[in-house]
């Protein structure tokens, strides 16, 4: 009984919120501005979908200290693999090879990645492949980041 008349007041409450001064004219919500991470990555020169590399942590926005955890799960030719990470000019901050549990199957890894900034600095991780034919990179997750001293 007393949830039906919990129910019921809410229902009216807001009815007459809905009713309310039309002279007010309509309200509309401020946008929250995207987080300066969310622009630091460039365009992905090659986009792939989670049944080839699907990076689990960490997830986009974080912010993250040295040394920086990626875990997930990569289908990486000979299970070799790289994981960059580059600030908002484009300049490469760390790189290195990393390994999953199998090659050329959806397989684990989990990968540390030292790196070294003396403020708070929005940066793009990648975690991609690099073509045997030109030495491209294939295969690219990003994720946007805040780099934390």
């Amino acid at each position: 009984m007393k949830t039906c008349v919990l129910l019921a007041l809410g229902a009216i409450a807001l009815l007459a919120g809905a009713c309310g001064d039309d002279e007010q004219g309509p309200t509309s919500a401020t946008p929250t501005p995207a987080p300066a991470t969310a622009r630091v990555c460039a365009a992905n020169p090659d986009p792939v979908g989670p049944d080839v590399v699907d990076v689990d942590q960490p997830s986009p926005g974080d912010q993250v200290v040295s040394p920086l955890k990626v875990t997930g799960k990569i289908a990486a030719f000979e299970a070799t693999f790289r994981i960059a990470i580059f600030d908002a000019g484009g300049q490469q901050i760390a790189d290195q090879m990393a390994m999953s549990a199998e090659g050329q199957t959806l397989a684990p890894f989990s990968a540390t990645v030292p790196f070294t900034v003396n403020t708070p600095t929005p940066a793009c991780l990648w975690v991609y492949e690099r073509s045997a034919r030109d030495g491209l990179p294939i295969h690219v997750v990003q994720v946007p980041l805040t780099l934390n001293p």
